[in-house]
């Protein structure tokens, strides 16, 4: 087990009560034309500290730099039948405006773009860092945002897109992971040359253009290694029986969303086992049990008595990820949204894509994907996060069995990120090496 983590839950656990051996003790607007303000600085190295013999990777000491505060918009234009772009000083996250884009009535879609990055024509050196942007969608539940670097030309986009399943109409840190790039081998992001923002409705047959809001682009200096998290929901028995097991072998620690309600149910893990899972540097986070309705479908104080039953029960029995939840059904409504900023020190959600680290946790989802829809996919997800030192969590139920992910697929899996360049994570790990800011 993980010396922090162990020490960390003995600790929780020695506060909240003294464990048996069975573990069941108590446990709008006009748009200017002036130059675009920006500030950038120097990025700071990571350090590293030794954990048991294990080389792990902190945050430097030098925070999130602002990039593009879109105070200014003249660097800026919408793109040709995609929409238009003006300012907002009545929506904004940070300053006295944002950037306001309203989609095309052909595409629905919006795309806006930047090309001038110095006065000389010099690029932009993005290398080593990684980007976040405050995003706002006031015109549909769910939608995609994208943001495209020519590394150093439209023969090498490195592309950075995000599902959000909600909220509407509120502002969501969005921490960018590459999920797609032209001729990896390459592509150079200290030369990029053109940046594009896109935002789309997730659903193709709408007939109502986007309406969007960016702001407050940061870069956060990257840390030295890319990062992988393994996610479970439900708490699941085969989490214990099948995919503990099989980690161990790599010494990999993992996070399980766990349905309170269901701990002992059949087909559930008991909490022997996920002691023994703890041990082993798991996290056990809230996983609130919305049952058939999900949590955004729900009255405001409904949805916090959800979410405080499973906090409090997770508290109470000594599991330090009582700080964190894992929204059901990954829709997220505004006041599911502000409730998990209110509770939860992060809050993991399904968003196809990576995440920027250190990840910049104010206003943010941790997004994940699904690791068992396909072993390519994930494999491919894997790369990018080495490459460009990003966090990849990646999402899993059942393991094994006849309706389960084959644990030979899970076994590929766990040997191509043992192969990879990656150090495998927990939640509580981020917060312990300040990748949680």
């Amino acid at each position: 087990m993980k010396r922090q983590t162990r020490r960390t839950f003995l600790t929780t656990v020695g506060a909240a009560g003294t464990l048996s051996l069975a573990g069941c003790s108590a446990l709008s607007d006009s748009d200017g034309q002036e130059t675009t303000s920006k500030t950038t600085s120097q990025t700071g190295s990571p350090s590293t500290t030794s954990d048991n013999g294990k080389e792990t990777t902190t945050q430097p000491s030098q925070g999130p730099q602002t990039f593009e505060s879109f105070e200014k918009l003249g660097s800026w234009s919408a793109v040709d039948r995609q929409g238009k772009l003006k300012k907002s000083t009545k929506q904004k996250y940070e300053g006295s405006q944002s950037a306001h884009i309203v989609g095309s009535q052909q595409t629905k879609e919006g795309h806006i773009y930047r090309a001038d990055f110095a006065q000389d024509g010099s690029p932009e050196d993005f290398s080593n860092k990684n980007l976040s942007l405050a995003f706002k969608c006031t015109s549909h539940d769910f939608v995609k945002i994208a943001v495209q670097l020519y590394a150093p030309d439209r023969g090498h986009i490195v592309e950075m897109k995000r599902t959000l399943y909600g909220p509407k109409g509120k502002w969501v840190r969005v921490n960018l992971g590459v999920t797609s790039a032209q001729r990896q081998q390459s592509v150079d992001l200290s030369k990029v040359y053109e940046m594009r923002i896109i935002g789309r409705p997730r659903d193709p047959n709408t007939s109502k253009p986007i309406e969007f809001y960016v702001d407050d682009m940061k870069t956060v200096p990257a840390p030295k290694k890319g990062m992988v998290m393994l996610t479970f929901d439900d708490g699941l028995e085969s989490h214990f029986t099948k995919a503990h097991k099989m980690m161990n072998k790599y010494n990999f620690g993992g996070v399980d969303a766990i349905i309170t309600d269901a701990v002992y149910d059949d087909g559930f893990l008991t909490q022997g086992q996920m002691r023994k899972m703890v041990e082993s540097g798991w996290d056990m986070i809230a996983h609130p049990n919305t049952q058939a309705q999900s949590m955004n479908q729900r009255p405001a104080k409904e949805q916090e008595q959800l979410m405080m039953e499973s906090k409090n029960w997770l508290k109470k029995y000594g599991y330090n990820g009582h700080k964190y939840m894992a929204v059901p059904k990954n829709v997220l409504g505004p006041n599911t949204f502000d409730l998990a900023q209110k509770h939860f020190d992060a809050t993991l959600s399904f968003g196809a894509a990576p995440n920027a680290a250190p990840v910049i946790k104010k206003d943010t989802i941790v997004s994940r994907m699904y690791g068992d829809s396909s072993v390519q996919q994930t494999k491919k997800m894997i790369d990018y996060a080495a490459k460009y030192k990003q966090l990849s969590p990646f999402l899993f139920h059942k393991i094994g069995g006849q309706d389960g992910f084959p644990e030979k697929k899970f076994e590929q899996i766990l040997k191509y990120i043992k192969q990879s360049n990656v150090e495998v994570v927990t939640l509580t790990d981020l917060a312990e090496r300040n990748m949680l800011i």
